[in-house]
């Protein structure tokens, strides 16, 4: 007769230790993502008992949703116009955990009402750069004048002349100081980016991606994932990109 490695009884009983072990954890799991929930997201990466098991699935997020165009470690992809969200440079906000989770939820120029859309980089190089205001274009070696004032906040004055010139593009017929202010430091609250930090959002900085940049103009996107992602995973993968940023200048209310 053969030997029963377990009695019937033995089976219940590891059946019914599976099911409370499966109740503890989704208990476990529950108050975990209400005390995420009700915390002040800006507090809660300097929370022992909330941050490590709510980054774990923050990351698991950003994996499944943001990586195509962030990259795995978050840097970005200059093609793409995917910034790189490790550094400080932040296009949109300030680098509140509140505003991150405000993109995540609602997007940029996703056809999302909530989302972000106040302004694009006109399109210099084109007879009607931009369809919301009636901007002139600017002619070829125009825009080469202003990819040469650009250059010259990283310290290339290899043409004086048109370094100048680009000047003077920029806070007259160009207009660009409306959006990206009269230093170049750009405005987060319309997602301008900083032109004098040296951090390019597109390209390299080199006078080539500049000028294309200038001719051709940019929109990028982000998708809205209001409808896709419960409120806690949104919360999670906000505190995880906030996460690969430098803790030091970490922005708090």
């Amino acid at each position: 007769m053969p030997r029963r490695l377990f009695w019937p009884g033995t089976l219940l009983l590891l059946a019914a230790v599976a099911l409370i072990l499966l109740v503890l954890h989704a208990g476990r799991d529950r108050s975990l993502r209400n005390a995420v929930m009700q915390a002040d997201p800006e507090t809660v990466l300097n929370m022992p008992a909330l941050a490590p098991a709510t980054l774990a699935r923050g990351q698991v997020v950003f994996a499944a949703h943001c990586v195509t165009c962030h990259g795995l470690a978050g840097k970005g992809v200059a093609a793409k116009g995917a910034p790189d969200l490790t550094d400080e440079d932040h296009l949109y906000g300030s680098g509140l955990v509140a505003e991150i989770e405000q993109i995540v939820l609602h997007g940029i120029r996703s056809g999302d009402a909530r989302g972000w859309h106040l302004a694009s980089m006109p399109a210099y190089g084109r007879a009607k750069p931009y369809a919301m205001e009636p901007i002139p274009p600017l002619r070829p070696q125009e825009i080469q004048d202003m990819a040469a004032y650009l250059r010259s906040f990283q310290g290339d004055w290899a043409d004086k002349a048109a370094v100048e010139r680009g000047k003077a593009l920029y806070v007259g017929k160009a207009g660009c100081f409306d959006c990206h202010a009269q230093d170049g430091s750009g405005d987060s609250a319309v997602g301008a980016p900083n032109l004098v930090d040296g951090v390019w959002l597109y390209g390299d900085g080199s006078a080539a991606t500049i000028a294309d940049s200038i001719a051709n103009g940019h929109a990028g996107s982000s998708p809205a994932f209001a409808k896709s992602l419960s409120a806690f995973d949104a919360r999670a993968v906000s505190l995880y990109v906030a996460s690969l940023g430098d803790a030091s200048t970490r922005k708090t209310l």
